[in-house]
């Protein structure tokens, strides 16, 4: 008797604070500081962030519901913002900077393979990039170094990731009513299953 009624109190003592945790993460993934949040790692996933970040993103895409495109917008905007800034920073220094932080990943040969082919076709290549796995700075750094069409680079750029980014969003707000109580109702749980699931990323990658 005595266990059990103290396991009850430890229970009923963690309950408000689990509570408390989720009503602050709700009210920040709800708040002001959300969307810029949202930019921010989009123009990460497209400088020096290697992997997807999707385990991040996604659980802020289904606090939201139906408003789900928002953050796909501000992830659009910041990814389209950096393949820029990498496209310029190939096009003007690809030798002295570009090449040699590809050379740390060991994949010098992948960069110079991809601006070979970007030497042909610009568009189908970088499109491809936008809407797979592959780590996209590769094909805005080869778009520059290979000196491709900055017009095309943009509508290429912009429709694989608007595509990448709003399908996932469209997911989410096509859940409904239940999903959405499901989400609310887990919120918490599925955001630090995400951060989880994002640090087993990069640890093995590094690791492994």
């Amino acid at each position: 008797m005595v266990g059990t009624s103290v396991s009850q109190s430890a229970s009923s003592a963690q309950a408000p604070e689990k509570q408390k945790l989720r009503d602050r993460l709700s009210e920040f993934l709800e708040s002001r500081y959300a969307i810029p949040l949202a930019a921010l790692i989009g123009f990460l996933e497209n400088t020096i962030i290697l992997f997807a970040m999707e385990p991040l993103f996604l659980p802020a895409m289904a606090s939201r519901g139906r408003g789900a495109w928002k953050i796909a917008a501000a992830l659009l905007f910041g990814n389209v913002v950096a393949g820029v800034c990498v496209y310029f920073l190939a096009l003007w220094a690809a030798g002295p900077l570009i090449e040699p932080l590809f050379a740390l990943f060991d994949a010098t040969e992948s960069f110079h393979e991809m601006a070979t082919e970007l030497q042909n076709n610009c568009f189908v290549p970088l499109f491809m990039v936008g809407v797979t796995p592959i780590p996209f700075q590769l094909g805005a750094a080869a778009a520059g170094a290979a000196a491709c069409n900055f017009l095309v680079f943009m509508v290429a750029i912009t429709t694989s990731r608007a595509i990448r980014y709003f399908a996932e969003a469209f997911i989410i707000m096509a859940m409904g009513k239940r999903g959405e109580k499901f989400i609310q109702k887990h919120q918490l749980e599925i955001f630090i299953l995400g951060i989880a699931i994002f640090i087993g990323m990069i640890a093995y990658y590094f690791l492994f």
